[in-house]
């Protein structure tokens, strides 16, 4: 949960402070299905933003929005808009876009309608909730580099937070991409404990499908579990 503290800054949830940590001081940062505006906030009245979009398709969240924006006095420096993601935007103004909160699967709908993304100066600060490996999958294939992701908790879920460019050089990532990314290299607990789960889901998926009686699949999952659990091993934690 999120609680406002405007004597200093608003209290994020572990998903959204990770996400406000991948912000490049500076830039204009849109928020799409913005919320409550909470992330927004917090990047203008750091200063990390210098302006900034808060987006949602309903107009009952904006008013939410508003209403903080308003208690923080940033009414000069936050714009709020009714779009279906990042459509409508000022395109030519907006270089950190942040989609968090969000399916994997809503996430690849919304930069598939919004071309503009498709830029090396764009910057995206993606948080699945759900298809991660589906969102990895595609991210890769179509030309966009993660550049670096970390493991967030909250509500007693893991989470991945992905800081993304895109590059035009696409490429099919093998199926332990897809399933933690980059995360080994952020060398964390928390990244740790998130290899380690989805290792755990796929043995689990392997006794399912040696019960199905399908032992090729089964040997595969197992195979995966075996390397990501090796993966954990091997990470330095700092």
């Amino acid at each position: 949960m999120v609680k406002r503290d405007l004597g200093s800054s608003i209290k994020l949830d572990d998903r959204l402070k990770t996400a406000v940590s991948f912000a490049r001081k500076g830039s204009v940062a849109a928020d799409i299905g913005t919320d409550h505006g909470y992330l927004i906030c917090e990047l203008v009245r750091k200063k990390t933003a210098p302006y900034g979009y808060a987006c949602d398709i309903n107009e009952k969240p904006l008013d939410k929005a508003r209403e903080l924006i308003a208690e923080c006095g940033l009414e000069n420096k936050i714009e709020c808009f009714v779009c279906d993601g990042v459509r409508g935007l000022p395109k030519d103004k907006i270089e950190d876009v942040y989609i968090c909160g969000m399916g994997g699967e809503t996430i690849i709908g919304i930069m598939e309608r919004g071309k503009w993304l498709f830029s090396e100066r764009v910057h995206l600060v993606l948080q699945p909730m759900t298809k991660t490996e589906a969102l990895r999958r595609w991210l890769c294939r179509n030309g966009f580099r993660i550049d670096e992701e970390r493991a967030a908790e909250a509500d007693g879920r893991l989470y991945t937070v992905m800081s993304v460019y895109y590059s035009g050089e696409g490429f099919e990532p093998d199926d332990i991409y897809c399933a933690v990314g980059e995360l080994p290299g952020a060398c964390g607990s928390k990244e740790k404990a998130y290899i380690l789960w989805q290792a755990g889901l796929r043995r689990s998926i392997a006794d399912g499908m040696e019960k199905g009686h399908d032992l090729a699949s089964a040997v595969r999952f197992r195979a995966m579990a075996d390397m990501l659990e090796a993966e954990a091993e091997e990470m330095e934690l700092v």
